[in-house]
């Protein structure tokens, strides 16, 4: 049996329309194009949905994010309870963190160049937020309309299995702001500070926007996440990222 098996079926199907724009005036570029998927879409349409970006259309892949998010982060809890059966439930919490941050979904995206096929409302971009990580998410949920558990399995055991085997048992794994606290302390700056920004309904829960400023240093960062405790640690894991990752 799948790692999925008899839980597959407890998913509904999304009622998904295709009157839209973006179908008409994407669809044939976004199909035909080489999107790094190793994956081959029966329903060309879901792959089409799963790149437009609300600012593009009001039919667009927040449903499918919405279903992806919860596929992967299923698939992550399985997956590291399996590989690491000797650790506690907060370092089991603080890997899979790590590994559906927002920055790391981001980056998931990049590298299949989702950024290169989103689609986009005039005026949008990808730079400096969380467009291109919720169309990873949304390439999940599409993969799972399209052909169920196994496929996408498949398709996300290619992308973390190698990275999750990499993980060293014995490391000591700290959230995000412990991180950027702890390397801030070690250079004699003050601890980051953290202001809510936005909390507004979005499918059908409460989605946090967090600021991340230090100071001292002039840098900054914004963080989204369903409660504000995620949306900071994102927010602390790209100051990380953009700011200190080299010193």
């Amino acid at each position: 049996m799948s790692l999925f098996g008899f839980i597959g079926d407890i998913f509904l199907r999304c009622q998904i329309s295709k009157e839209t724009s973006a179908y008409s005036e994407f669809s044939s570029s976004v199909t035909l194009a080489k999107i790094k998927l190793d994956y081959k879409f029966k329903d060309k349409d879901l792959l089409v949905l799963a790149l437009t970006h609300k600012s593009a259309s009001k039919d667009n892949n927040e449903r499918l994010e919405f279903l992806g998010d919860a596929i992967l982060n299923l698939y992550i809890a399985i997956t590291v309870f399996k590989k690491f059966n000797t650790f506690s439930e907060g370092k089991l919490t603080q890997i899979r963190a790590s590994l559906v941050s927002r920055y790391f979904l981001n980056s998931l995206g990049e590298e299949l160049e989702l950024s290169n096929w989103v689609i986009l409302g005039k005026g949008e971009s990808t730079k400096n937020n969380s467009i291109v990580g919720n169309a990873f998410e949304a390439i999940i949920g599409a993969i799972y309309l399209d052909a169920g558990m196994e496929e996408v399995q498949k398709f996300l055991d290619k992308l973390f299995l190698k990275r999750i085997n990499n993980i060293e048992p014995d490391k000591e794994i700290r959230d995000f702001k412990s991180q950027l606290q702890e390397r801030l302390q070690k250079n004699g700056f003050r601890p980051p500070v953290y202001e809510v920004i936005d909390q507004g309904a979005s499918k059908g829960e409460i989605r946090f926007e967090v600021l991340c400023r230090v100071e001292e240093l002039d840098f900054s960062a914004k963080g989204w996440g369903r409660n504000r405790k995620l949306a900071e640690q994102e927010a602390a894991s790209l100051i990380l990222q953009l700011y200190l990752n080299n010193d």
